[in-house]
């Protein structure tokens, strides 16, 4: 992923839980964009089970998915899946 992608995935992850609303997630990606971006803006590259909302020039973008949204590449050959857009949780055992 291009730094620029993974700094603004990395400001919307910020913003939301782990569980989330789709709308949550847009408005979480526009702010990281426009952030990141001046002028910055978020496209439709397509649909799946949804919209695919992103970059037009890099691919990346969300989707909607089962508590929340999908982190997603579109290319020529089709859509390739990251992972969820949510805050990750930690992954350090507490005792």
């Amino acid at each position: 992923m291009h730094p620029r992608d993974a700094e603004i995935i990395a400001r919307a992850r910020r913003q939301l839980g782990v569980h989330h609303e789709f709308e949550d997630a847009v408005r979480a990606l526009n702010s990281a964009v426009t952030h990141v971006i001046p002028a910055g803006r978020i496209y439709l590259l397509g649909t799946a089970e949804g919209p695919i909302l992103g970059s037009l020039i890099s691919g990346v973008g969300i989707t909607p998915a089962r508590g929340g949204s999908l982190l997603v590449r579109v290319t020529d050959e089709g859509i390739d899946i990251l992972g969820p857009l949510g805050a990750r949780r930690s992954l350090v055992a507490t005792q």
